[in-house]
């Protein structure tokens, strides 16, 4: 019987199995069904970009290579990537290719039965599911009613080539749709976008030489988050001081988010492609389709816009929360149902969700590498889980916070939560929080990239289970930290003057408020 199974050797399942052989848990195994690492990104459309840049997707042991640090990764870079850090750690040797899992059934108290589509059958104490939920496409209701049109989703795109001269409708605003969109719009006759509210918050993947996401740090995000509205308002005239069509539009777009905390109150879209097929090559955006008629060829949206000769629909709708091999109770879990979005209550650790946490803003590795630290530390014992009671209850906590941050895209998109919120809990439970105070005193210049600089994983290798320090600090060293003249930044630091002002003035008036709210902040000083 195996300790621990792996499914899926994306970089959810490699960094997994990599966690649980660096603690020494004993038998592993990770099982892929396809000929080779690398996941969905393997499998995406052929010009993907990360929308996260280098510095902040690398897993925090294994450097991405000196001059890399605003560099987007392509799928095949990515890839690459994922499979030279499989190799250096030994993950390669645990993976069995061309392995698919068709049914996950517990076994009483003995663990988990697995069998594969060949008819094998295998036994684990542990199951680590590392698939994502980017399996199963998810489309609105009235996709069953374009008979008279050609519809795909995003997860088949690959190019172009197939909407070269037609009149194509793209639904939805995230990150491929945008991309998607930019692709068709050249080459189409016509094309729409359509939204439900709004495109998420757009940001550029680049702010002239630098990766933007640099400036997704602590001293922007340690803010508190009703600050997102004044901080929105903020980023509106800094991107209109440019000057330029795209950034205009831009503008116009995050307009649509009407969340109470602005840029905090919604998912980040980590591209201007939509903004360009707009402004170059006559892209529209239209509101939510209500209407279908004559088959799908005339489409009516909420906004009154009416789509005529449509010859072909691409739906960029997400993913259902589904997960066909395992026991029927299990395969619609909610994430929000999940504690910390990994361990169900009544299973405990006997199964764990790697990878269902997308974060609105910040790069998802990062936290599915600190998901693997913390289930390889449950899985040896140096870490343990609260009563079932009390998962419950956490989870209920969480859901409710990120349904009162995100409101209706926290119900719509249920792994959604706060990068920045969601890893520092991990790290307290993992025990491997940077200590901001003492890197203040006693080492200036690694308090000011750690706060500064990109919050990826490096940070939480600097104490506790599974530190690098060496390694760490010398890493951290080499990563970028943004200039403050950039309009995030600049925005950032007046919000920490105004919530300075106001801690002191509160404090003035009531110094045990000041002593409270400075033990409860002194972890994001800066």
């Amino acid at each position: 019987m195996f300790d621990c199974i792996v499914i899926g050797a994306g970089p959810a399942g490699i960094v997994t199995t990599k966690e649980l052989l660096e603690q020494g848990v004993g038998e592993v195994i990770c099982l892929e069904q396809a000929e080779d690492v690398g996941g969905v990104y393997a499998h995406t459309y052929d010009s993907l970009v990360l929308t996260t840049s280098c510095a902040f997707s690398m897993f925090s042991d294994f450097w991405i290579g000196d001059g890399n640090q605003h560099k987007f990764w392509t799928k095949n870079e990515a890839v690459d990537y994922w499979k030279s850090y499989a190799k250096h750690f030994g993950v390669l040797d645990k993976i069995r290719f061309n392995s698919k899992v068709v049914a996950v059934t517990p076994q009483d108290n003995q663990g988990w039965q697995i069998q594969l589509a060949s008819g094998e059958i295998l036994h684990s104490k542990r199951v680590a599911l590392a698939i994502g939920n980017n399996s199963i496409s998810n489309y609105p209701e009235w996709k069953d009613l374009l008979t008279e049109v050609e519809f795909s989703h995003s997860k088949e795109y690959r190019n172009p080539d197939n909407f070269v001269g037609k009149t194509v409708l793209v639904v939805g605003g995230g990150e491929s749709a945008s991309d998607i969109a930019l692709e068709i719009s050249p080459v189409a006759n016509k094309c729409w976008v359509s939204l439900r509210n709004s495109a998420g918050w757009i940001i550029p993947r680049k702010r002239g030489d630098y990766a933007a996401d640099t400036a997704s740090h602590r001293g922007v995000y340690g803010l508190p988050r009703d600050y997102g509205h004044a901080l929105s308002k903020l980023i509106f005239r800094l991107e209109l001081s440019k000057n330029d069509p795209v950034h205009d539009t831009i503008v116009e777009l995050n307009q649509k988010v009407k969340a109470k905390k602005g840029v905090w109150g919604t998912y980040g879209t980590k591209n201007i492609s939509l903004p360009k097929a707009i402004v170059y090559h006559g892209c529209q955006v239209v509101g939510e389709i209500v209407k279908v008629k004559d088959g799908g060829s005339t489409l009516i949206a909420a906004d009154g816009e009416t789509l005529e000769n449509v010859d072909a629909v691409v739906f960029c709708t997400g993913y259902k929360n589904y997960v066909s091999f395992l026991p029927e109770h299990l395969r619609k879990t909610d994430p929000r149902s999940l504690y910390k979005h990994i361990f169900h209550a009544l299973y405990r650790d006997k199964i764990a969700w790697i990878g269902w946490a997308r974060p609105a803003i910040g790069s998802q590795f990062p936290i599915t590498e600190m998901q693997a630290r913390f289930l390889a530390l449950i899985c040896t014992g140096q870490r343990t889980l609260p009563a079932s009671e009390e998962m419950e209850q956490v989870a209920s906590i969480d859901k409710a916070k990120y349904l009162e941050q995100f409101e209706h895209n926290a119900a719509r998109i249920r792994s959604l939560l706060d990068y920045h919120i969601y890893i520092d809990e991990l790290a307290d439970l993992i025990g491997c929080k940077p200590p901001l105070w003492k890197y203040f005193f006693l080492n200036p210049r690694l308090w000011f990239t750690i706060v500064y600089g990109p919050t990826q994983g490096t940070q939480f290798r600097l104490r506790g289970p599974g530190q690098k320090k060496a390694l760490a600090q010398e890493l951290i060293r080499k990563l970028p930290v943004i200039p403050f003249n950039n309009h995030v930044i600049k925005a950032g630091l007046r919000g920490r003057v105004i919530y300075g002002f106001k801690a002191v003035v509160k404090g003035l008036m009531n110094p045990l408020y000041f002593a409270v709210n400075l033990v409860r902040n002194k972890g994001q000083l800066g």
